[in-house]
């Protein structure tokens, strides 16, 4: 009897969105029979741990990124360019640790999302990313080439360069006008579906990203939403504890819910704040959601995201510092949400043919 194709997933440990968009690219593996070990670090490795649990899981250095209290773009910059060489030394220690997994869990496809040390050689080595070209802030723009030589060095040592979308359209400059011929789309990837749930609540806020930009979110909604007196439910993105549902008045409040929670719970209701993180950006088209979204301070790709909605009439954003509730429901009305999602399978089939 053939073997199984062994593939190892190593999603970056950077929020949970790198993590949830596994998922799908996950059971579509196992679809074809395959079998996955899953190996990764915080938070995401615990979310990928509750959503397969007869599946191995192994671990992987944690990047562990600091992100400023200052909400400035030059504050960004410096706080992670102070931790370069902790990056640099752990995609170090990664490159070495899966080496050593690839041979004693006898490894046939390895799939990184954005971790630059999880290739191997001699092995199928595949990198998912959507910033094949990453955007940095205006007064940054001089070092831009550098970062994406090395952007571009790094992706090179991967057999094959998976981007989730249908096609650049969203992406918008994180895609650069020629890509490299080893580069496909895979489709707009979710591990959401689309329910017939009634509208439960006014607002769902899905909270997310590193501390301490996530805790500060939150704290913030939390009180504008008690202010407003709006029936709405707070899921704050917290990992590293229970599940904890509390009512409180107006507001039901979780640190987290597992996928088929989660997917109801943005079904019934009327409009999601969260951030516009890529992979949140595809659940909610998945979803055809209102959305408001708020920027993590500092983060270029995600205010690129934002303003690319924006430019396209699907949904509002608007920046944390000042960020007022009830004007940004108000603006909302005027945006169309995503709309007539028509998913298409097809291009992340033949993307795992490709492999297997």
């Amino acid at each position: 009897m053939e073997r199984k194709r062994r593939i190892l997933v190593a999603p970056l440990d950077w929020g949970l969105g790198h993590a949830t968009r596994c998922i799908p690219v996950i059971n579509a593996l196992l679809k074809r029979n395959a079998e996955v070990i899953i190996t990764g670090s915080g938070s995401s490795a615990e979310l990928l741990k509750n959503e397969f649990p007869g599946l191995k899981h192994d671990a992987l250095p944690g990047y562990y990124p600091r992100y400023p209290t200052a909400l400035t773009d030059s504050a960004m910059v410096f706080t992670m360019a102070r931790q370069l060489p902790h990056f640099i030394k752990t995609i170090n220690h990664e490159h070495t640790q899966i080496n050593q997994l690839v041979k004693k869990e006898r490894i046939d496809v390895l799939i990184s999302d954005n971790r630059y040390g999880c290739y191997s050689p001699g092995i199928t080595s595949v990198f998912i990313t959507h910033q094949p070209h990453i955007l940095m802030p205006e007064s940054f723009k001089w070092i831009e080439p550098m970062v994406n030589h090395f952007n571009r060095r790094q992706i090179n040592r991967f057999n094959a360069c998976w981007i989730p979308a249908a096609d650049a359209q969203l992406l918008g400059d994180m895609v650069p006008p020629v890509l490299p011929a080893n580069t496909r789309f895979i489709g707009s990837l979710s591990r959401l579906k689309k329910l017939a749930d009634e509208i439960t609540y006014k607002v769902v806020v899905v909270a997310s990203g590193p501390e301490p930009q996530r805790q500060i979110l939150v704290d913030m909604l939390r009180a504008q939403l008690i202010a407003l007196n709006l029936p709405a439910f707070l899921i704050a993105g917290k990992m590293d504890g229970p599940e904890k549902i509390t009512v409180s008045g107006n507001l039901t409040e979780a640190n987290y819910l597992g996928s088929e929670k989660l997917n109801h719970i943005i079904q019934q209701g009327e409009i999601i704040i969260a951030r516009p993180g890529y992979s949140t950006v595809m659940d909610l088209d998945h979803l055809d959601k209102k959305a408001i979204f708020i920027p993590t301070p500092g983060q270029t790709e995600q205010a690129h995201l934002a303003q690319q909605l924006i430019q396209q009439g699907i949904a509002f954003s608007m920046e944390q510092e000042g960020f007022n509730m009830a004007t940004a429901l108000k603006k909302a009305n005027k945006f169309s949400g995503f709309t007539n999602f028509a998913p298409d399978e097809s291009l992340l089939e033949q993307a795992i043919q490709s492999i297997l």
